[in-house]
């Protein structure tokens, strides 16, 4: 609950390198998309391998690390150990809701950068692809905020 208190009510941006300027906003579509897929396949699978994840990615293991990091930057706890899932006392039964909340708010903050940054047409699609690897709960949360973000 903590993670989200400090999230509620500020945008959170991804971290890029010094030079971020030159970062593309597809390259941060992209990491996006990354970092929805892990936290969908930890929750889905606990324990997962970095490299099981970079297959599925088709991206370095390095990369994946670095994503896990982003993750933990975040406020994800991710723990490093025979597999990389995001601790599983976050993810059961009890506190499925609120991490979905949690996830929904993160998500929707990230794709609120996206869309200010992406032509319309190209935001539009980085988003639906995002709420395809969000666990239900979440998708629905973010398909709500959307439509209320629509209506303001």
């Amino acid at each position: 609950m903590a993670a989200h208190s400090a999230l509620v009510g500020r945008v959170v941006e991804l971290q890029t390198h010094v030079g971020s300027a030159t970062v593309s906003n597809v390259n941060r579509a992209a990491r996006l998309h990354r970092l929805l897929v892990i936290l969908s396949a930890a929750t889905a699978r606990p324990g997962i391998r970095a490299v099981d994840l970079a297959e599925t990615l088709k991206v370095s293991e390095r990369t994946v690390f670095r994503d896990l990091a982003e993750l933990q930057r975040l406020g994800f706890p991710v723990t490093f150990g025979n597999g990389y899932p995001a601790q599983q006392e976050l993810f059961r039964r009890r506190r499925r809701q609120e991490m979905s909340q949690i996830m929904a708010d993160l998500v929707d903050q990230q794709l609120e950068v996206v869309r200010r940054k992406l032509p319309p047409e190209e935001a539009e699609r980085v988003v639906n692809e995002a709420i395809r690897y969000l666990p239900m709960e979440a998708a629905e949360a973010v398909t709500r905020a959307l439509a209320r973000a629509a209506h303001q």
